[in-house]
């Protein structure tokens, strides 16, 4: 008679699991019997390495015609009550050759040697090759016609598999625990703007920018916005422009931009809506909500400027110094995603245009790729220029790549060659602010002087297919159990700062120090700081432009220099952005792999009197998260307590804000729920799967949870404690080892 399985569905295995699977660990290995290397066999090697990691990565469906699965599932050969063709080739092969010896007469080991045979035969065309299980192969398993024995040069790869046990009867429980997201996070999006501007002097004859909110990623299915920040400035504010704001194509009426029209800008003024009830104090949040379905939004400038000064034209744009936050709630536990695809801002104007956007490179450069549409651009046969700026230095790439109609591109190639002349190299970019800049038909301008031509027909760079694509290597590995948060600074995070001068209706200083602090037991991931400057470009003392930005946290041992002017050379708009990440450079060129800390941290800007900061209008944010997981452990009698199918749970937890272990509850699983204590826990452990499960959780926050040994970090409000199980499991573990050798003939 066929027994019972019980099993595991989750993304992380995604598999079904039969007999003992805990975590399914690779480890590919590659070993020469002899010192010979060839080009050929490196190719074989290499093949033989990505061979095994598709079998043991790729599900079975999708390296097999549907077809042969069909035929497959009829005669008997993926038996559903024990595999399925979701399943990956070689946790299939495990899954039957751990439970062969249980049912004998299924033949699961034939099974299992017609579906890996059919597999290797369709993947590795060309090649000899032998594939072993725990040293066990079969004429199926190999190449018909090759000899392993003769061969000259033979390149293997070996793959361990835990989590099976050969021959086992199954008898016991295992669970583990992770934290999730089943209720909601608060957490919060901020957008640095761009520099955008072209000729606009009438209220006929305007620039349109277009933000594209969130720029990098979209937002969470679920994600409700509960207020929104809007630092609106146009590119030129003395003389005033004139300003119209939009959000998702409705009009907004907030602060100086109540009124209809176009309204004279000002005074500088951030415009805030957490109301959603209350329209007409400021429509923004309301305008958000009846397009939430929408998982980007789109923030609209319309500006136009008829000032004149020494024959040049003030143009119609944006300024750089403006920022938009999101603060939203939703139940997905990753928000957070290292920026790979960063969107230029749109455009729309009937004259030549540049647009420049800043990105932040976190971790280790590999490439990047730039691409931008422009409609009408192939009617006007003109072609955009590309500008990179790196610190001081702007460096013209050139002309764009037609790709297409009105689609032009920079390749790798092309932009890595044009920075190293300017003596600019891929380790110069890493963990690096870049300014990116697009122009159309006309040549980088600063000041942002517009060009009175008027073209035949109306432009427009459109900022969803207008795009930068960076390839690095993150610091951090992020994976499906990271709980991240991410939360702002303002002028409430101030603690020192030196007093300038009044200007604008704002306050500017020539020092501002920032404190914020990641809660103890966290990951700290990325600090962003967006500077609000004033500069009078007609303060002839270099002195009056000093420039200076320090960090320190109580791992640096004091303050460490990022950046210095002088010896440095002045640096704008790059001072104006930051980014920080563990293993940035600092201004002596080492590395500060405590660049961010658990606990306070402290950022310090400092300027000369002709380049000064605003304390009100500056932002920036910081992320970390808790990474929290708790695999499979022993096997144990009990899955969890009887009556329960969840714990309310006290728990202790200290860090550094408070001097002894605090009481806190947190919940784990579904009702209905069983009030337990960590102590009771540490206790049932050697009986409950669960329980184990949730005590080794705890350690791996830095404790036990008892007030003896508190957790380091307490757990947010909105964070619960799930767990899986596995039933009816064997309780002894056996890796299976498998082996691919791969060879060509002659």
């Amino acid at each position: 008679m066929r027994r019972g399985f019980v099993f595991t569905l989750d993304a992380m295995l995604s598999l079904v699991l039969v007999a003992l699977f805990i975590t399914s660990m690779v480890a590919i290995t590659d070993s020469t019997s002899q010192v010979y290397s060839t080009y050929m066999r490196s190719q074989s090697q290499y093949i033989a390495m990505d061979t095994l990691q598709t079998l043991r990565t790729v599900s079975l469906n999708q390296l097999v015609p549907q077809e042969k699965i069909n035929e497959w599932l009829k005669d008997g050969t993926l038996d559903e009550e024990l595999v399925s063709p979701e399943m990956t080739p070689l946790d299939i092969v495990a899954t039957y050759w751990a439970t062969e010896p249980l049912y004998p007469s299924m033949n699961l080991r034939h099974k299992a040697e017609v579906i890996l045979g059919y597999v290797l035969n369709q993947s590795l065309k060309g090649y000899n090759y032998e594939l072993l299980i725990n040293n066990y192969t079969s004429p199926y398993l190999r190449e018909v016609g090759s000899n392993y024995s003769k061969a000259p040069d033979v390149s293997p790869a070996t793959l361990i598999m835990s989590g099976y046990a050969y021959n086992q009867t199954p008898r016991g429980y295992m669970a583990r625990a992770y934290l999730t997201k089943i209720t909601e996070k608060t957490t919060s999006y901020t957008y640095f703007g761009s520099s955008a501007f072209a000729y606009a002097p009438t209220n006929t004859d305007y620039t349109i920018v277009r933000y594209y909110i969130p720029n990098e990623n979209e937002l969470p299915p679920d994600a409700n916005i509960t207020s929104v920040e809007w630092f609106p400035q146009p590119r030129w504010f003395s003389p005033s422009s004139y300003m119209r704001l939009f959000i998702d194509g409705e009009p907004v009426k907030c602060g100086q931009f109540s009124s209809s029209g176009f309204v004279k800008y000002s005074t500088w003024e951030i415009l805030k809506d957490s109301n959603p009830n209350d329209e007409n104090s400021c429509n923004m949040l309301e305008i958000l909500q009846r397009h939430r379905d929408l998982r980007r939004h789109i923030f609209e400038v319309w500006v136009y400027n008829p000032g004149y000064q020494d024959g040049e034209s003030y143009s119609g744009g944006v300024h750089p110094n403006s920022f938009i936050t999101l603060t939203y709630t939703t139940s997905q536990p990753g928000t957070f995603r290292y920026p790979q695809t960063v969107h230029f801002d749109g455009i729309k104007t009937s004259h030549p245009f540049q647009v420049e956007n800043a990105v932040f490179i976190p971790g280790k450069f590999r490439g990047i790729n730039v691409q931008v549409k422009i409609v009408n651009a192939s009617k006007l046969n003109i072609k955009p220029k590309l500008y990179v700026t790196y610190l001081n230095t702007r460096v013209e790439i050139g002309e764009g790549t037609t790709s297409g109609v009105d689609v032009f591109t920079w390749d790798n190639s092309t932009i890595m060659n044009a920075l190293k002349n300017s003596k600019i190299y891929p380790q110069n970019l890493s963990n690096a602010y870049l300014w990116i800049a697009v122009t159309f038909g006309m040549e980088y301008k600063s000041p942002s002087y517009g060009d009175t031509t008027t073209f035949k027909y109306p432009v427009r760079m459109d900022e969803t297919d207008s795009k930068i694509d960076l390839e690095y290597i993150p610091p951090i590995y992020l994976d499906q159990y990271t709980i991240d948060f991410t939360k702002p600074i303002g002028p409430s995070s101030v603690t020192d700062y030196t007093f300038q001068e009044s200007a604008y209706q704002t306050d500017f200083y020539t020092m501002l120090e920032w404190k914020f602090s990641i809660p103890q037991g966290t990951q700290p991931l990325l600090f962003r700081l967006h500077i609000v400057r004033l500069w009078n470009v007609n303060c002839r003392d270099s002195d009056d432009y000093k420039q200076s930005l320090s960090i320190k946290n109580d791992k640096t041992g004091g303050w460490i220099t990022v950046y210095s002017h002088p010896p440095k050379p002045f640096i704008d708009p790059a001072f104006t952005r930051w980014g920080i990440v563990n293993g940035i450079v600092s201004n002596s060129g080492n590395p500060i792999e405590n660049a961010l800390a658990e606990g306070d941290n402290y950022i310090k800007a400092e300027t000369g009197i002709c380049y000064v900061m605003s304390k009100e209008f500056t932002t920036g944010d910081f992320t970390y998260a808790i990474k929290a997981y708790a695999g499979y452990g022993d096997v144990f009698p009990r899955f969890m307590r009887p009556g329960c199918k969840g714990y309310n749970i006290t728990y202790y937890w200290q860090d550094s804000s408070v001097t002894t272990p605090q009481q806190a509850y947190i919940l784990a699983g579904n009702e209905p729920y069983c009030s337990v204590t960590t102590d009771e826990l540490l206790n049932g452990r050697r009986t409950y799967a669960v329980d184990d499960a949730i005590i080794r959780l705890f350690n791996n926050l830095g404790g036990d949870g008892t007030q003896r040994s508190p957790i380091l970090v307490k757990l947010p409000n909105e964070v619960n404690i799930d767990f899986a199980s596995m039933g009816n499991i064997p309780g002894l573990f056996q890796p299976i080892q498998i082996t691919l050798r791969v060879w060509r003939e002659g």
